[in-house]
């Protein structure tokens, strides 16, 4: 209860202040919270694994466990708004257990050092913030405080555990490791590292048994996720893993990757916890250096390994987010927690090992000067909480009460945000960065190479299947709002702190530009849609990136007059481009015809059997349209590939086009 209470007493100092700014919903400072609450409705509704009923298998959710417990309080109630007071009680009910777990892990220890101990995993603000902001953070927490137990039962004596066999302890590890990847599927790294551990005191028996015990179960839910995946969606990773790894950018070079790693960690590092942990940067040490102590005392030494090399472990892996700086480090809170186990545990040891009157002198003063000089921040992240939950409640609900006003029954709202629009204005949606899923369509993919990649996907849906509403960032999307968008309203915050911008805009859509799915025509041996990824992956396409590639879109006059969209690739003087032909003809000569706009100057297409110039139609003088690039080359066969190369000035490659001679 006294668990319960304290967790409780420290979410009302963030949830009370931030009530005025959140007018009539729960504060929550990330729109992230409402995709958590988008897939626990649909599946209370009883379709599991999607975003929104009707759109298909989405891979957005990376926490599914965490849907499942909030999917519990909407089935029992807690609907619409309340399901953030659901979110708030499953906190606190985490956050306790958490708590619990840690005070025990400090044992054996004085009752004053194990109450220390409870108001030191909850002093430090950025943590905190985390934890009651209705993401998944406080669940893991539970299911991490327990993980760390299990690792310490087994490496405790036989007859210290009432009964508990060393290999029985260590398929219970493994059982909170399968939880723990459920939660997070960072939470890999610290399966191995538990595991290993665990086998560290295997003694006598195979430490390799020991290992695969510890590891299997939570091997297992990795991979059971990744197969669902892969099977309902045909990408192995999640969506959340392609937008936002720094290896899923293609424009980033290898080069560029290390320097934003080592950047994330560093940011980390300075802002996050030589800041967050001390207000007083010349007591910074402390929490770090009572972790450290934990691994001085032969019986402490396990948990402190468990905890510091899991904390380094988590930081290495999530550091390769690039998203990991923002959302004031959340993605960092396991890492930080982990390390505040530690310190109560090495504070514990440096209790002991000094002796009753000086250890608890040592000890209490350690543990209250680390309290107060991280609690410190805590009024700051309060602050930043209720900006925050004020930011969401005026942007993004705003403009999903708006929508639910204005939208017509069974119209989609083309979106950004994946959170609170859809879920606040039960409105259809499609999620243009893809976390929401649609049918099978690689979003996530698409938009990590630019909105023209998005647009090309639009436009395989049938036409009354495409978004009829757009509620964008014009920062984000300018060519999609800027092309395709009529505008409606605007909400604009005055103090922006956690949104993407400022000012989000709700637009009409407008796709007539589009062409509807057609046949190919019966000329057409095989065509390459470029900045379409599905073609593109059709036909093994590659481009110049990271030094070239980068997707663009425009809307030009065809051959008829009419405006015509088409998205396509900027390939730079000197750059290539190629792709593997997907079906051949029996033809000797086919005619290759590249559509690209009017600033291109030339190009050259590579071929097993041909080299040849292309030639560049002259621009339609009077109205601005689109070109092609013509060249009759000796037919290839399929799998063969072809390279288009920029011979004069850079190009712009926007359809490839295989076509039989006519006779």
């Amino acid at each position: 209860m006294a668990a319960a209470a304290l967790a409780a007493a420290v979410g009302a100092v963030f949830w009370v202040p931030s009530a005025p700014a959140a007018r009539g919903f729960f504060p929550a400072p990330l729109d992230d919270v409402y995709i958590h609450f988008d897939f626990a409705r649909t599946l209370a509704q009883g379709h599991p694994f999607e975003w929104l009923p009707g759109n298909g298998y989405s891979s957005g959710e990376t926490s599914p466990l965490y849907a499942v417990v909030l999917a519990i309080g909407y089935l029992v109630g807690f609907r619409g708004r309340l399901l953030g007071v659901w979110a708030a009680i499953v906190a606190v009910l985490a956050i306790a257990s958490f708590v619990r777990s840690a005070q025990t892990l400090a044992r054996p220890s004085p009752r004053w050092l194990s109450a220390a101990v409870a108001v030191l995993v909850l002093s430090v603000g950025i943590v905190d913030w985390s934890l009651f902001s209705g993401m998944e953070v406080a669940t893991f927490a539970a299911a991490l405080g327990q993980a760390l137990l299990a690792v310490v039962r087994t490496r405790a004596r036989i007859d210290e555990r009432g009964g508990l066999t060393r290999e029985s302890a260590q398929w219970r590890l493994g059982a909170w490791g399968a939880l723990l990847v459920l939660l997070r599927p960072e939470a890999a790294v610290l399966v191995a590292v538990f595991a290993i551990v665990a086998a560290r005191g295997a003694a006598r028996r195979s430490g390799i048994a020991a290992v695969f015990r510890s590891a299997l179960p939570g091997a297992l839910a990795t991979m059971l996720v990744l197969g669902l995946n892969r099977v309902a969606t045909g990408e192995t990773h999640s969506a959340g893993a392609q937008l936002k790894l720094l290896s899923s950018n293609p424009y980033l070079s290898d080069v560029d990757r290390a320097r934003a790693y080592i950047e994330n960690i560093l940011t980390f590092a300075i802002k996050g916890v030589r800041a967050e942990l001390s207000a007083v940067r010349a007591l910074g040490f402390l929490v770090p250096a009572m972790a450290i102590a934990a691994l001085v005392p032969r019986e402490r030494r396990p948990l402190a390994a468990a905890c510091l090399g899991g904390a380094t472990a988590w930081v290495m892996l999530v550091s390769f987010n690039n998203n990991s700086p923002f959302h004031n480090f959340r993605y960092y809170a396991p890492a930080l927690l982990l390390v505040l186990v530690a310190a109560g545990a090495g504070a514990a040891g440096i209790a002991k090992a000094l002796g009753r009157r000086n250890g608890a002198m040592v000890a209490g003063s350690l543990l209250v000067s680390s309290i107060i000089v991280a609690g410190a921040r805590i009024p700051a992240q309060v602050q930043h909480f209720a900006r925050a939950a004020g930011n969401i409640r005026d942007q993004q609900i705003e403009v999903a009460v708006r929508l639910a006003a204005a939208m017509e029954p069974g119209a989609r709202v083309l979106l950004g945000d994946a959170g609170a629009i859809p879920f606040v204005s039960e409105r259809g949606a499609v999620d243009a960065l893809g976390l929401g899923g649609y049918r099978r369509m690689p979003f996530a993919r698409a938009a990590v190479n630019g909105e023209a990649a998005t647009v090309e996907l639009l436009e395989r849906l049938a036409a009354d299947e495409r978004p009829r509403y757009l509620a964008l960032y014009p920062n984000w999307f300018g060519l999609i709002t800027s092309k395709f968008g009529v505008e409606l309203e605007r909400v604009t915050l005055a103090d922006n702190l956690i949104c993407a911008g400022p000012t989000k805009v709700i637009y009409r859509a407008d796709w007539s530009t589009l062409e509807s799915p057609h046949a190919r025509a019966p000329e057409i041996v095989d065509e390459l849609d470029v900045a379409d990824v599905i073609s593109e992956a059709e036909h093994a396409y590659t481009s110049p990136a990271p030094n070239g590639g980068w997707t663009t879109l425009d809307v030009l006059a065809d051959e008829s007059g009419a405006s015509r969209f088409d998205g396509g690739r900027t390939i730079p003087a000197g750059g290539r481009e190629s792709f593997v032909v997907a079906k051949g003809t029996d033809a000797h000569e086919i005619e290759l015809v590249v559509r690209v706009d009017e600033e291109t100057r030339g190009l050259r297409v590579h071929t097993a059997r041909s080299d040849r110039e292309l030639v560049v139609a002259p621009a339609r003088p009077g109205s601005r349209g689109w070109r092609e690039a013509r060249a009759i080359i000796d037919a290839p066969a399929a799998g063969d590939t072809v390279v288009l190369e920029a011979t004069s000035g850079q190009y712009r490659n926007y359809h490839v086009w295989m076509r039989l001679l006519r006779r």
